[in-house]
């Protein structure tokens, strides 16, 4: 929302609070979902290196945790941002990544994602 209303330093910071009060045995799900966040903020500002790093992070945080429904979402803004970036090959990998999670079943930061949608 801070971010949204243009106060993306704010949210920057909050988000930086959170990282450092989570551990990443404890909170990699909550993690994850932060340097999302950041690495939005980050691609935003035209910051792209940070952007990357945090998706990145990201991604690793998620993967570690079994958190399978996350990761086409973060596929999708890596992979758009390498695009931009001019970094085509790497970002067709990171789609094609993300179309493998894209009907994995896992855990979600809103709870588990079934692989199909229910009948």
């Amino acid at each position: 929302m801070l971010h949204r209303r243009g106060e993306s330093d704010e949210a920057a910071a909050l988000l930086h609070g959170v990282l450092d009060d989570l551990s990443p045995e404890r909170g990699a799900v909550h993690s994850a979902a932060a340097h999302r966040l950041l690495g939005i903020i980050a691609e935003d500002a035209r910051r792209t290196e940070d952007a990357e790093e945090h998706y990145v992070r990201a991604l690793s945080l998620l993967e570690r945790a079994g958190a399978a429904g996350d990761l086409a979402d973060l596929c999708r803004l890596l992979g758009d941002l390498l695009r931009r970036t001019g970094r085509v090959e790497a970002a067709l990998d990171a789609y094609r990544t993300g179309l493998g999670h894209r009907t994995a079943p896992g855990t979600t930061t809103l709870g588990p994602a079934p692989a199909q949608p229910p009948l």
